[in-house]
């Protein structure tokens, strides 16, 4: 969101992007001058390039948070076969790799469940 003069000059772009964790992440972009918020004065530093378009920044962080969900999604499907029974064998076949990249990449996500021997 753009906040502009009378003169329709930006102030400063405002926008709020979802935290790689929890919560989320305030990004003030554009800023003219020092910006208070419920008294208190906040200085961003290094001072922001007020000709400095946000579009790549945007598009990088779009990029990240993709990312960060295909490989979410990646081991959940992993996590998935091997809890069905699949083989490192067929899931490194799927990835393109080798049984033994697969399970080093992934072994720690999802451990297949030991069968249970008998009591002696």
């Amino acid at each position: 969101m753009d906040f502009d003069e009378s003169d329709g000059k930006a102030v400063l772009t405002l926008y709020i992007q979802r935290g790689t964790r929890e919560g989320y992440v305030l990004h003030v972009e554009h800023l003219t001058e020092p910006l208070r918020v419920d008294g208190t004065l906040l200085r961003l530093n290094p001072a922001p390039r007020a000709d400095r378009d946000a579009a790549g920044f945007r598009r990088i962080t779009a990029a990240r948070t993709a990312a960060a969900k295909a490989e979410a999604e990646l081991e959940a499907a992993v996590r998935a076969a091997r809890a069905k029974g699949d083989s490192w064998e067929a899931i490194g076949a799927a990835l393109g790799v080798s049984a033994g990249t697969a399970r080093e990449r992934f072994g720690h996500t999802s451990r297949r469940p030991r069968k249970h021997l008998p009591p002696m």
